[in-house]
This record gives structure tokens, sequence and C-alpha cells, in this order.
């Protein structure tokens, strides 16, 4: 949805034009005053970003005495927010992301329903859009928080929150979370925000808590597909990000020299290819052409959970910059990530246990906060680069426990 053509214009057009008129109208509205208690995150897009938010979350329950947060995001990235565990299901209100009809309808009818909920606090997370910072103004509350341009040119979205804070491009995106978390729980005013220093110490994923009936269904959902399974270790490739972001993702071939590499180097492993059902095709291409039968496509295979569960249980992971190398950090998973257009200092996993593979090429990262994550780019060098015969020594290093965990390229900290 944050890919449509028609979103990004109405957002930058009449976006621009609304907020100017919220920030007229936020004059003539009274000073917050009293208490936080329930709190509202605003976080629309990212499915890996509620992740990030895990931090924030445990900062509010130091703060604030049973607070009550609730969550604004897509209808596709609800089960995200319900498996992290770490707000009520009940209270995560959901937009339709189907077209822009559903998405505007949908998004009156929970505005309506957040209004009642008497928001004290309201976080919008999102990086500059408009469309979440007008959100912020029509449901009612005590204060608002955001990230605001200062200085930058363009950004433009208003003027109408009353604890900003500045984004930093050079810190991990859990940081500018906490920066704006810590600078409205803390009633700062300072210029710009947040003043203060943001600890990777803070930075703590969920916990992950295993189920052994899913346990249990994931593996003889293997057992069907490959009846030999007893034992064998596990690999999980997950090689699609998806039609929307599709610069992303390492080439097919290349994806095919590392499974038939690996299946030839470790004759006990399975490589099980996941994703969606859109990536059923990518994942039935690579299956194809390692012509083994020790490769299984599990795409479109699995609900959230047991895709989670599935990487439990893996040995290890290689995936594009994409949902599973979080979802790998929550249960702690061995990953190896391959980014390519977004920054690995900003969002690089959580987890103790991951290896990013980075180019560093000039123009990367080529999306940011700044361009709204969005990119003409489409012949993706940086991520074409990483050979297999890479991929594949890292493989074999973490395997054996044989890496620095946390780094880039086995070499700089990413945290």
């Amino acid at each position: 949805m944050k890919e449509s053509k028609k979103l990004r214009f109405l957002d930058r057009t009449l976006g621009s034009f609304i907020c100017f008129i919220f920030s007229r109208l936020h004059f003539f509205r009274p000073k917050g005053r009293g208490p936080v208690k329930n709190i509202l995150l605003i976080e629309l897009f990212e499915m890996g970003v509620a992740t990030m938010l895990n931090p924030t979350v445990e900062y509010i329950h130091q703060k604030i005495e049973n607070p009550n947060i609730y969550c604004i995001t897509l209808e596709g990235m609800k089960n995200s927010w319900k498996r992290l565990n770490v707000i009520p299901d009940e209270n995560i209100y959901a937009i339709s992301g189907k077209n822009l009809f559903s998405f505007c309808t949908s998004l009156v009818k929970q505005i309506h329903e957040l209004r009642k909920k008497k928001i004290d606090l309201i976080l919008d997370f999102e990086l500059f859009m408009r469309i979440p910072a007008m959100i912020s103004f029509m449901i009612k509350s005590k204060y608002r928080a955001g990230f605001y341009k200062y200085e930058l040119e363009g950004l433009y979205r208003g003027s109408f929150y009353d604890f900003k804070c500045s984004f930093n491009q050079n810190t991990h995106i859990s940081k500018n979370f906490l920066a704006i978390t810590k600078t409205a729980l803390n009633f700062e005013y300072e210029y710009p925000n947040y003043k203060g220093n943001v600890s990777s110490l803070e930075l703590n994923p969920p916990k992950y808590y295993p189920n052994p009936i899913l346990n249990k269904k994931v593996k003889d959902k293997i057992k069907e597909v490959y009846p030999e399974y007893e034992s064998n270790k596990i690999i999980v490739i997950a090689p699609d990000v998806g039609g929307n972001l599709a610069i992303r993702n390492y080439p097919k071939e290349n994806f095919v020299k590392v499974a038939r590499s690996l299946l030839d180097e470790y004759q006990d492993h399975l490589i099980i290819l996941c994703g969606t059902r859109a990536d059923f095709n990518t994942c039935a291409y690579i299956k194809e052409r390692v012509a083994n039968n020790r490769c299984l496509n599990f795409a479109g295979k699995t609900s959230l959970d047991e895709l989670f569960e599935l990487i439990h249980i893996a040995e290890l992971l290689i995936s594009n910059d994409n949902g599973p190398v979080h979802f790998a950090a929550i249960v702690q998973t061995r990953t190896l990530a391959l980014f390519s257009t977004d920054s690995p200092f900003m969002y690089g996993p959580l987890g103790k246990k991951c290896v990013i593979l980075y180019s560093f090429y000039h123009c990367s990262p080529c999306i940011s906060a700044f361009n709204h994550k969005h990119s003409k780019c489409r012949n993706n060098l940086c991520l074409q680069t990483i050979k297999p015969e890479t991929v594949i020594e890292h493989v074999k290093k973490m395997l054996k426990d044989q890496v620095n965990y946390g780094t880039i390229n086995n070499t700089i900290p990413y945290l």
C-alpha cells in the first residue's frame, strides 16, 4: 500500500496542504495537561519495524505503571504485532490495505474507535509521511509526538506535535524510536530533541516462547514434503522480499548456487525455502534448478506462527533484508542477512546472532526516510556484487560459530 503511486501523490500534495491547515488549527488547541496512561503507537507500513519497537514498549512500562498501549497499523502487519506479544491483541487496530478506497474507509472507522479510548499520548513512528501525522491530529489526545524536520529542506508535515524529535540517519531505527519516546515521556522541550544518549544495551528484541504443539505441526509439515525427515538439521532461505521492494532481492541464480553447494557439503541438512504465496514462483524456480529432494519449497505453506517456529528449529537463516531476519532475532537463530538498499547501521536485526553482508557501494543506501523509502534503482549491483562463494564461506563459519556476531562482513559492529 505504501508503494501506491496514488497514495504517494496524495500524501505529497493534498497531505502537505492538510498538514498546513492542521498546524493552524493546532494554535487554538488547549495545551495538554495531566499524566500519561493511554498511549497510541502509529506504525503503519513496515513488518520488521514492529520488532524494532520492542525497546520502546519496554521503556514505556519502565516509566508508567500499568500503561494501556494501543497500536494502529495496516491489516497486513496486524499478525506481526500479535505474534510479538508486546501489546494486547484487542488493542491492535488495523487499516485495510487492499486499495485506496478501503484504506480511507477503514481508516475513518478506526479513528472513530480510537477517539473513544481517551488517548493521552500519540507516538507517531512513521518517517515523514503526512498521512500518519494527519491520523495523529484526528485522534483526540492530550499530547502528540513524532519526527520533526527542524532545518531540513522539504519533508514538511506540519508543526502540530507537542513533542518534536529529530531523525538521526546515522543511528539505528530503534534508537530513533526510543528518542521520540524519551522526549515525550520526559516532557523534553529542547531544540532540537532528543538531547541525550540512547544506549545499545536498551535494544532488546521481544522474547520468544516455543510452543511444543506448533513445533510438532511444523515438523509434520516437513515430513509431508520430505518423508525421510527425522532429525535433519535445517537451513532456511527467504529468497524474495516481494513486489514492493524487489530491488532488495539477491539474484535467484546466486541462491541456486548457494543451495546446491550447501546441500553437497552438508549431506544431513535440509534447505527450506520460505515466503508468502506471492513468493511461490521464486522458490519454485530455485528448487527446480537446485534439483535436490532435500531442497523444499514452503512458500505459502506456513502461517506466521509456523514461520516463527520453522526459523526457531532451523540451524541458520539466509535472507534478504526483510521481515524474516527480524523474526530470527526474536527466536535467536543464527542469521546471514544480505543488505543492499537500506543501511544495516539503521535496520540491522536486534538479535545477537546475525552477520550482515553489505558491499558499501557509494549509492547505497538509496532508500531512506528522506525519500520515503522510494528508489528508482532497477539494477542492484550493490547486492549482485556479493558472490555466492562469499555467502557460502560465511555460512560455513557461522555453523561453527567462528564469526563475530552483530557485525557487517564479520568485522564492523552495526549496533
